[in-house]
């Protein structure tokens, strides 16, 4: 028995120890193996695929085409231009000739109703209210005296009357305003048989005459002067604002505001109070629209910049009288007309519109240049004020009698669409 275990305990003893020989042997070709080839099996190692790249965008795959058929991208460049200016002349033609009438009742009769403010014997104000009522509306202009009452009665006209407002008293000019609310709260019927209708209140037209002050230096103007002027086209103007401000709320109707630019935006010398006047109602203007705003009342104001406008009563005095006509032509009166029904008409006008040659390019210098590049352009200019662009007076001016006034407005009758 103990000689089998100890042939058992040799035979292990011998196997263990041959079984860690060759294991010793193997890692010593192993380590001979590692050391003298390692640069010939690196080339029989297959590297790893690069990593793939994200497939191209859209805006490449097109830079990529234009690219490669300039020709043909030029081509089609060049179509799509013309084509867009093709398309905006078109709809600029469209709009500049479609039919611009107010609303009309089932019976046919006027239902619209605009009111002007401002010199009742201004070029700029006649074309205005002869316009609009030519337009379907029914004109009602404000009217201070029986002189101003009767030129309105003169131009007979059926549906422009004259609104007596009493701007001095205000207990008589709210009665006057209540009577007015009353007019557009009651039924009309335009004939026997007819259905009934309301007014409906479309707007305030506000055409402060701005443009007729002298020009004077500000150590000439005296304090009464500056009294006079700023009662007569700030203080009206605002104080006729809130006197229809009511009535503008309930109808939701537009606030239009007219006064010319191109002297203001320049604040030439010796133009204090057109300057003082047109930065009161700008800034009144903005103050009014941002409370409208505000307060929700759906209350428009818009504000018009004018430029240069022709209005061809004042042409043709000028002409008569053999002014020299200015070398670039202005702007028709009827782009204004037409800017003027849009604003009553649309239901989100712009707060600011410009309209006239130079309203913008003149307001831009003004704000941009440096004071001494402006005054240097007012020097060229100077003594040759209608070719600078100084038509304020031609637009505001209500210098004149009212009888020339009536022709004045007969001529822009004839010239309005």
């Amino acid at each position: 028995m103990s000689d089998a275990q100890h042939f058992f305990d040799l035979a292990r003893s011998q196997f263990n120890s041959l079984t860690t020989d060759i294991e010793h042997h193997f890692d010593l070709v192993a380590s001979q193996l590692r050391q003298y080839l390692p640069s010939e099996t690196a080339s029989f190692i297959r590297a790893p695929p690069p990593p793939r790249l994200p497939p191209p965008t859209t805006l490449q795959l097109l830079t990529r085409w234009v690219d490669k058929h300039r020709a043909v991208s030029a081509a089609i460049a060049a179509f799509a231009l013309t084509g867009s200016v093709s398309a905006a002349l078109y709809v600029q033609q469209r709009r500049s000739h479609r039919k611009r009438r107010a609303r009309k009742s089932p019976s046919g009769a006027r239902t619209d109703v605009v009111v002007l403010a401002g010199a009742t014997g201004s070029p700029l104000a006649s074309a205005l209210a002869v316009d609009l009522e030519r337009r379907g509306f029914v004109v009602y202009v404000l009217v201070g005296s029986t002189e101003e009452e009767g030129y309105i009665r003169s131009l007979s006209r059926a549906d422009l009357l004259p609104l007596p407002v009493a701007l001095g008293d205000s207990y008589q000019a709210q009665e006057q305003i209540a009577r007015f609310r009353g007019l557009l709260e009651r039924e009309h019927v335009a004939f026997e048989g007819a259905l009934p209708h309301h007014l409906d209140f479309r707007g305030l037209v506000l055409v402060p005459d701005t443009g007729s002050c002298v020009a004077e230096h500000i150590a000439d103007i005296g304090s009464e002067e500056w009294n006079d002027v700023l009662n007569a086209k700030v203080l009206n103007t605002v104080a006729t604002t809130q006197l229809f401000l009511p009535a503008l709320i309930a109808q939701k109707a537009k606030v239009l505001l007219l006064t010319p630019v191109i002297t203001p935006a320049l604040s030439p010398p010796g133009h204090a109070v057109e300057n003082t006047i047109h930065a009161a109602l700008s800034a009144f203007a903005a103050t009014l629209s941002a409370e409208m705003v505000e307060q929700g009342t759906g209350v428009g104001v818009t504000h018009f910049k004018l430029g240069n406008i022709d209005i061809p009563s004042v042409t043709a005095k000028q002409r008569r009288d053999g002014q020299v006509a200015p070398r670039l032509r202005a702007t028709p009166l009827r782009r204004l007309n037409d800017a003027v029904f849009d604003a009553l008409t649309t239901s989100r006008p712009s707060r600011t519109w410009r309209v006239g040659r130079g309203s913008l390019a003149y307001d831009f210098i003004g704000a941009v240049a440096p004071a001494g590049v402006v005054g240097w352009m007012l020097s060229l200019g100077r003594g040759n004020h209608e070719d600078a662009g100084f038509a304020s007076d031609r637009m505001g001016s209500s210098q004149g009698s009212l009888t020339w006034e009536k022709i004045e407005g007969e001529g822009s009758e004839r010239a309005s669409p």
